[in-house]
């Protein structure tokens, strides 16, 4: 899996601050599991299931440092998986949810906000 982009502007200007964690969680919760630069990693990070739910993400802040002059930040992140039926015209069975999990790793750079995410270990 390649890595993506985000911008995360708020969170940089919160770095190193008390306001860093609820402002990177909410701003990653607000880009929600659609958003072009999450959803292949979330679709990659699928284990139960085939396809990324609408329902909204779960984040967590496992670490965060200063390295090599951007801000390493270590994510775990929970969200929904779609189970499907067999697609068929008689199927009875409605489309339910699993929880799903992966971890992701943000490189920030602390002036701009621009953030390179890669698929972290679990």
């Amino acid at each position: 899996m390649s890595e993506t982009q985000l911008d995360l502007t708020r969170s940089a200007a919160a770095w190193d601050s008390p306001a860093f964690r609820p402002t990177l969680i909410a701003e990653i919760q607000a880009l929600g599991p659609h958003h072009p630069g999450l959803r292949p990693l979330l679709q990659a990070g699928l284990v139960q299931t085939s396809a990324v739910a609408e329902d909204p993400l779960a984040v967590h802040l496992l670490s965060s440092r200063e390295e090599d002059s951007r801000i390493r930040v270590h994510l775990g992140i929970f969200y929904a998986g779609i189970i499907a039926g067999c697609n068929c015209a008689d199927d009875p069975s409605a489309v339910d949810t699993i929880t799903e999990h992966c971890e992701l790793v943000l490189n920030i750079d602390p002036g701009t906000g621009r953030t390179r995410v890669i698929p972290g270990e679990p």
